[in-house]
């Protein structure tokens, strides 16, 4: 195994778990974007600090479900946390972050209209 490199475990198409390591950072930094929930739970934190108690009831999960997905962004560096009382709250790390989702969003949005252009002229 590589020095720098992390297994990942995704589920192949027989259902089965498979690992595979991941050398570049920025595959790991990526995945870790590649959650429906972990991009809201971003957008939420978008407009400021939320306490998991917060962000629980708008993602309509547990708060478990919550504290594993704000785990794997905290670790990947995107989120920071802190803990007042009995409510842990986190905001992002690096505001960049929402530049690349905006930047995602365009891309898709373009792709779609050239793909719509496409299949006009057909």
């Amino acid at each position: 195994m590589p020095r720098n490199s992390k297994k990942i475990w995704k589920k192949g198409g027989s259902g089965r778990y498979q690992g595979y390591y991941v050398e570049d950072p920025r595959t790991r930094f990526f995945a870790s974007l590649a959650c429906d929930q972990r991009i809201e739970i971003l957008k939420l934190l978008r407009e400021g600090e939320k306490c998991t108690c917060d962000l629980a009831p708008k993602l309509r999960v547990d708060i478990s479900v919550v504290s594993r997905h704000l785990a794997i962004l905290k670790s990947m560096g995107l989120v920071i946390s802190w803990k007042e009382g009995v409510n842990n709250y986190y905001s992002v790390a690096d505001k960049r972050i929402f530049d690349i989702l905006d930047t995602a969003s365009k891309i898709m949005k373009d792709t779609a209209e050239r793909q719509r252009n496409i299949f006009t002229k057909l």
